[in-house]
């Protein structure tokens, strides 16, 4: 069955993957399948996702990491930035709907001189790695985004990120799936077994699919699926944010502080985030945490404190111990298990990449260096 159409259990065809988890990495990794001439099927826990929650930043100019994990996961982000360039116009045309990519620049600013030099080594580090950013006086940021605090002292441009409209973007891969011949399963995965040559994924309502091949790309819920003794250390991290009403404009780009985010949006929204609050996966927003948004959000541009708020919500990010995604075949899963997990807070920007590599693996057996970088065996799983 393959128009894409909600099913309710019963077996694909053994040369199809099965992807468990609708966010931005599954469907991305269903639309890549697909698009190569696979039979992908999504089986989706119809649950929001961290992926909807996200302001779908394309930032990797703005992430920290260190040692060679650090180095490995800045080269795939960047690599993943520039697959945007492409990524973007394709799902537009093949979905036939926008996105609202935006590849405008990202600004972060510092508000004291202990901020300015963190940015200055940052610039640093990032140019060795081949970035062109540039480093800005606070006279200069405001010339670029005149809504800036007085306060703002220094900033980093990075002209080459940008951002993406989350929940468009979800909606838009959906209907790619579904235009090549994807299918939707409705059904939250409990289990994923061996099934003879395949794997079964066993659902929590009795159903079941079999799958030559199953992708694991729950996010933060993958901890409660049941896919063998040695599972990788994914964990929820809570993100509070809010959307205020902005429709003149007058933040260009996105801009990112302490303690804040800014993240302009064409329908006119505002969205300010975010919060971190690890090992906690309630989607229920606090006062506490929308207060503090909307006080480092002040502080950041002024004009923000008279913008009313028109959404708040939270979502659950999938962490990892060292922050890195978990990529590749399962070492001590059952075989035909793969791995799309622990994208954090970059699951947006770091889709196309994990898609492109996975997709190399699952059809042609082709293992890309990411997958031994970003590999469960550093944990020992």
């Amino acid at each position: 069955m393959k128009d894409g159409t909600e099913r309710k259990g019963g077996p694909v065809s053994g040369r199809d993957v099965a992807i468990v988890g609708g966010g931005v990495i599954g469907l991305a990794i269903a639309w890549r399948l697909a698009r190569e001439g696979a039979a992908p099927l999504v089986v989706d826990a119809g649950k929001p996702s961290a992926s909807a929650a996200s302001a779908g930043m394309l930032a990797p100019s703005f992430e920290r990491g260190a040692g060679a994990l650090g180095e490995a996961l800045y080269a795939f982000s960047a690599q993943s930035l520039a697959a945007w360039r492409d990524f973007a116009p394709a799902l537009e045309e093949e979905s036939g709907a926008r996105i609202d990519y935006r590849p405008f620049g990202i600004l972060g600013v510092a508000f004291d001189e202990t901020e300015a030099r963190a940015l200055a080594g940052a610039a640093e580090a990032l140019r060795a790695r081949g970035a062109s950013v540039e480093l800005l006086s606070g006279a200069e940021a405001r010339a670029l985004e005149p809504a800036l605090s007085e306060y703002v002292l220094a900033a980093l441009h990075a002209p080459a990120d940008g951002q993406v409209d989350a929940r468009r973007l979800l909606a838009a891969l959906r209907e790619a799936v579904v235009r090549r011949g994807g299918t939707f399963l409705a059904g939250e995965a409990a289990a994923i077994e061996p099934a003879g040559a395949n794997l079964v994924v066993r659902l929590r309502d009795g159903g079941a699919v079999e799958a030559g091949a199953v992708v694991l790309a729950a996010g933060a819920a993958a901890s409660a699926i049941d896919a063998g003794p040695a599972r990788p250390p994914v964990f929820p991290v809570k993100g509070e944010a809010l959307a205020l009403a902005e429709p003149e404009g007058r933040v260009r780009r996105v801009i990112r502080a302490p303690g804040a985010y800014l993240c302009p949006k064409s329908d006119g929204r505002l969205v300010v985030g975010a919060t971190e609050i690890p090992h906690d996966a309630s989607l229920e927003p606090t006062a506490a945490g929308i207060d503090r948004l909307r006080a480092a959000a002040g502080r950041v541009a002024p004009m923000t404190a008279a913008l009313s708020e028109t959404e708040r919500w939270a979502g659950a990010r999938p962490g990892t111990p060292d922050g890195a995604p978990v990529l590749g075949p399962a070492p001590a899963g059952p075989p035909g298990l793969v791995y799309a997990l622990g994208h954090y807070r970059n699951g947006v920007l770091l889709a196309p990449a994990t898609a492109g590599i996975l997709a190399d693996w699952l059809l042609r057996r082709r293992a890309a260096p990411e997958l031994a970088a970003f590999g469960a065996a550093r944990f020992g799983v």
